[in-house]
Order: structure tokens, then C-alpha cells, then sequence
């Protein structure tokens, strides 16, 4: 099911014959991308499965920043260029709610050439902490475990990883700004014989 639903997207995103209407975003500028129709106040109830952000360009430097938390993420393009991302939302029961794709374009304003702007950005995000509980080829055994982790109080979340052309799907515990804070929790996942993995968000 979840293969069938990637190739669907895949299909939208490559194959379609019109080019998708684009939101200009600014180079180097941080925004917040969320669902825009569908209510997401009380989302432990909820599943959001984000892609990886597809970026069209011949360009070799990085070309984006990004972090998912929850039902949202965080998206940074670094070099002009079109973007692609795609949000399926389902219920815990693995029931397929709500899909949505925000395609941008993304445009050199000069914001990413005021180096104390970037640079202040990017420490910002390096600066955040998270705990890696598992990696696994499964969104079924990935929610598994963030189940597990939340009926515990933790504050758990899925991620997907493509690897050598595989997708994975990593489950994480946290965002930290307070490296101690940080820490202390991973110690309490290793009390519960988690194995963990202290990680810092980029």
C-alpha cells in the first residue's frame, strides 16, 4: 500500500504534463509548511508521512535545509530552483486521510547573501538535539514503535530516510534546544533498554 501510494506520487511529480502552480519562496529564508485543509490540533491521532524535499536543478551545492516535526516542517532552499514536497496524513489504523503537495520556487531576494542572516540560521538549527530509537524499512514497524514510545510520555516521531536507493524510516524522540535536557531523556530510554542514538538536528 505504501509502495503504491509512493508511486503515485512519483507519478505526479515526474510524469505529469503541466508544470504545477509555484509559490515563490526566498533563498536562504526559513518557512513553515503545514496542511491547509485539515485540522491538526489534536494530531497524536494522526500519522503525517512527509517526503524528502525534490529539488530540480543541475546544481551540486546543498540545496536545501529541512526538518520535519509532526505535522509540520521547517524548509530552507539554499539555491534557486523548484521544489517538491508531499504530505500524506493517515490514522493510526494506517487509513489514508489526507494528501496533499506544495510545489515553490525558490528565488536569490539577497537574503542568502547576508552571511550573518544564513549563518545565524544554520547555527540555530545545529543547535537542536534529537534521540534516535530505531531505523527500519517498514512505516509499519516505525509506527510501532512511536506508538509504544508515546503511550510511554515520550514525545516520538517518524522520519523517512532514502538510502542507496532504499527507504527507511527512522524513529526519533525529541527536539531539543537544552543539550542536558537532551541527554537526560536518553537516559531515561535507556533505562527502558532502548538503544539510542544522540543525534543533533541540521
Amino acid at each position: 500500500m505504501n509502495l503504491f501510494r509512493f508511486l503515485l506520487i512519483f507519478i505526479f511529480f515526474f510524469c505529469c504534463n503541466t508544470e504545477p502552480i509555484r509559490k515563490e519562496i526566498s533563498v536562504g529564508k526559513t518557512i513553515k509548511i503545514e496542511p491547509s485543509n485539515f485540522e491538526t490540533k489534536i494530531n497524536n491521532n494522526y500519522n503525517f508521512l512527509w517526503s524528502k524535499p525534490q529539488f530540480y536543478g543541475d546544481s551540486n551545492e546543498k540545496s536545501m535545509q529541512f526538518k520535519i516535526e509532526n505535522n509540520k516542517m521547517l524548509f530552507t532552499p539554499l539555491i534557486e530552483g523548484n521544489f517538491d514536497i508531499s504530505l500524506t496524513v493517515e490514522s493510526l489504523n494506517n487509513t489514508d486521510l489526507y494528501q496533499e503537495f506544495f510545489s515553490f520556487q525558490a528565488i536569490d531576494k539577497g537574503i542568502k547573501n547576508s552571511n550573518v542572516s544564513l549563518n545565524n540560521s544554520i547555527q540555530s538549527q545545529s543547535k537542536r538535539y534529537t534521540i534516535q530509537i530505531a531505523s527500519v524499512p517498514s512505516i509499519d514497524e516505525a509506527k510501532e514503535y512511536q506508538n509504544k514510545l508515546k503511550n510511554s510520555g515520550f514525545d516520538a516521531y517518524t522520519e523517512p530516510l532514502t538510502l542507496k536507493n532504499k527507504q527507511y524510516w527512522r524513529v526519533r524522540v525529541g527536539n531539543f534546544t537544552d543539550y542536558n535536557k537532551a541527554k537526560d531523556v536518553e537516559l531515561l530510554l535507556k533505562e527502558l533498554k532502548y538503544d539510542t542514538w544522540f543525534t543533533n538536528i541540521k
